[in-house]
């Protein structure tokens, strides 16, 4: 592992470079490193609070900064996008060919959004067209298998996980009941989505095919009176290593199985969700950002950590979660 100490609030690979963005005071710097994290060249400088890369191609790359959506490309920087609510941000994108979605969060309604060129966007649903109930949009993510688009909803409300067919002009839910969840990760036999509940401690809801049934597994962290850990990213690498970056506790850990998990890094402890928490895969290399740090491991260490080290989190019965769950079912949606 190589660790920098930096306030890197997003980070992308982009071929066998790194692009992190970067908070300094009141600015924004968009940086390139090399796979040693060294630094090669600050690329734009923006003003604002809150900044994620939120995808690139070779039309373009698409930051996220405060409410605005941005443009990158040989011609300069543009907004390209204005969320309605000024306290709203770009959180998440996925794409489609040569479609782009990105999701937007923060007060409702929160939409989702299309482009076919990066510069003229179309806004294609809120999140109280899907449950009215909903405050905002988590996540975003197409699942190539299927080919299907996928987004989770929050929070309290009965539509967790909802899909669309026809790249999003209608949707459909997937998942009503009380497990919340934050990031997706779509397979080949399976669709993965990592918990952010208020009902239960932690952990996966797994979505198997072809039968199309739900496996749910319960997380609790072991040390430090965590009283939850939910999850801000999630991936499964092409080593089968499965690996989370935790929004609370502030943690990078990995798996082999879902079931048992073992600290790769581990900042701090606060219990306020860190959205700046972010994973990006490369060829060889996983790069991480925590808002405060800056990471990169070797795929093929990730093994060696795990065997040596002690789990920080592990599966339990969650039977009194479980009953909580069955009240949050009664009451919002047998009931309602």
């Amino acid at each position: 592992m190589k660790l920098i100490h930096i306030n890197a609030l997003s980070v992308a690979f982009q071929e066998d470079t790194i692009l992190a963005l970067l908070e300094k005071g009141n600015k924004f710097i968009l940086r390139e490193y090399d796979l040693e994290l060294t630094p090669l060249k600050d690329l734009k400088e923006f003003r604002g609070e809150k900044g994620f890369i939120l995808h690139a191609d070779n039309r373009g790359l698409l930051l996220s900064i405060d409410n605005r959506l941005v443009l990158i490309n040989k011609h300069g920087a543009k907004d390209v996008l204005v969320a309605q609510n000024p306290n709203n941000f770009f959180w998440h994108a996925t794409s489609i060919d040569n479609e782009v979605f990105v999701q937007e969060y923060g007060e409702t309604p929160t939409a989702i959004y299309l482009s076919r060129n990066l510069i003229d966007w179309r806004k294609l649903i809120t999140n109280v067209k899907i449950d009215k109930k909903s405050k905002h949009f988590h996540y975003i993510a197409y699942d190539p298998y299927r080919d299907q688009l996928i987004v989770t909803l929050g929070d309290g409300n009965p539509v967790r996980v909802a899909f669309s067919n026809d790249q999003g002009a209608t949707w459909k839910p997937l998942y009503i009941g009380p497990w919340q969840f934050a990031p997706i990760e779509p397979l080949k036999d399976m669709i993965v989505f990592g918990m952010d509940s208020g009902i239960v401690k932690g952990g996966v809801g797994i979505y198997h095919f072809p039968d199309g049934h739900w496996k749910f597994i319960f997380l609790k962290w072991l040390s430090s009176g965590m009283r939850v850990a939910q999850m801000c990213d999630l991936k499964q690498l092409d080593n089968s290593i499965y690996v989370a970056a935790l929004g609370t506790p502030q943690a990078v850990v990995a798996s082999k199985d879902l079931t048992t998990w073992y600290p790769l890094y581990v900042e701090s402890y606060k219990e306020d969700f860190n959205h700046h928490m972010m994973l990006s895969e490369g060829r060889n290399f996983l790069a991480c950002s925590t808002g405060k740090s800056l990471l990169i491991f070797e795929k093929d260490e990730l093994k060696s950590i795990i065997s040596s080290s002690n789990p920080v989190m592990s599966s339990y019965r969650a039977y009194m979660d479980r009953l909580k769950g069955l009240g949050f079912t009664l009451k919002r949606i047998l009931i309602a």
